[in-house]
């Protein structure tokens, strides 16, 4: 069985239901700093640029402690939209779950990490018992995220239990595991995980990686694994000052994804966090990185650039700004024109 770091399979009911209320506070909330062994290794083994982009990732800073004016504790609104304190259904065939406020690895530029400062455990019985009650009542919901913190923090048996019940509400649920772990745990990805994603499919890992770096020998069997247990893969990326600012860095982590047989799903503009300016990228910068992306990728290997709108307003596809200036004229009476890739004009039709 799998032992997650710093954790055991006793069930922790330290969840408060007010955190959201609570982080609108002045009080800055501090992280915890902690370094998966696995994470360490990769920073040691890095070139020197690599190993930075790694540290500045999970290193605390000063620079935490300075919160901006459009920062919020609960940057995407969440509170809007939950129908128990850790069930959000924002999105009309889909929802959102935090199942544990802890993580492997802490990530200094974290949009809940007023919640994972917390370190709240993982889920209760009764508290799973509410969501799969809701999820019967609601067959419109089709997808159920199974985020936090990271839900691989928990011990095997709270992670076999938490997905089974999610799988018996009904057999075409998609379950969507959304972990750090493939990059911060690695040795988590054992025969027994694989059996139990296997058994309990539809699912997808959603995988949050940042930076080629991150794909050292051990994160990529782990990410071999799933895929060739039949496990789909796809990826998440935040576009991170210091980090991964540099289209040859994206474009050599997305190219290698693809290479597995993993999909780039999304790189995500930094939420606004209290004390995550640091890691802002300008959207005017951001802009010029996307281009450049999508002069060097195909469409496998772009992702899809978003940002989640401050105070629920959700996601919005960045992209859709960025290409407007080739747009000659908008969609009038069936038709449009655009300018193509040698920069002329062409119209299509009706």
């Amino acid at each position: 069985m799998n032992a997650a770091p710093d954790d055991d399979c006793r069930d922790d009911n330290r969840w408060n239901d007010d955190w959201r209320n609570e982080r609108a506070s002045d009080r800055v909330i501090r992280l915890p700093e902690h370094i998966s062994p696995a994470f360490k290794a990769l920073i040691t083994s890095a070139a020197p640029a690599a190993a930075a982009a790694l540290r500045r990732q999970v290193l605390s800073s000063d620079d935490e402690l300075v919160v901006s004016e459009e920062e919020r504790g609960d940057p995407l609104g969440e509170a809007r939209y939950c129908v128990t304190p850790y069930l959000v259904h924002q999105y009309p065939n889909r929802v959102l779950l935090l199942s544990t406020g802890r993580c492997i690895s802490y990530c200094r530029y974290c949009f809940r990490r007023e919640f994972t400062a917390r370190s709240s455990g993982f889920i209760s019985d009764e508290q799973i018992g509410a969501v799969t009650a809701y999820l019967k009542t609601h067959p419109e919901v089709q997808e159920i995220l199974v985020s936090g913190g990271d839900p691989m923090s928990g011990c095997f048996e709270q992670i076999k239990h938490l997905l089974e019940c999610l799988r018996s509400v009904r057999p075409d649920l998609l379950l969507r595991l959304c972990t750090r772990a493939p990059v911060f745990a690695p040795e988590l990805f054992t025969e027994d995980l694989m059996a139990l994603l296997r058994s309990v499919r539809p699912l997808w890992v959603i995988a949050h990686i940042n930076h080629p770096a991150e794909l050292g020998t051990a994160q990529r069997q782990a990410l071999t694994r799933c895929i060739d247990s039949g496990i789909p893969v796809q990826t998440q990326t935040v576009l991170l000052r210091g980090v991964n600012d540099d289209p040859a860095v994206l474009a050599e982590l997305f190219h290698a994804l693809v290479c597995m047989g993993i999909k780039p799903g999304y790189l995500f503009q930094t939420d606004l966090a209290r004390g995550t300016a640091h890691f802002r990228v300008p959207l005017e910068k951001a802009a010029l990185i996307w281009k450049a992306l999508r002069k060097r990728l195909s469409g496998l290997s772009l992702p899809q650039f978003a940002v989640d709108l401050p105070n629920g307003g959700g996601k919005f596809p960045l992209s859709a700004l960025l290409l407007y200036e080739d747009i000659v004229s908008p969609l009038k009476d069936g038709r449009f024109s655009a300018r193509g890739i040698d920069g002329k004009s062409y119209t299509y039709p009706r």
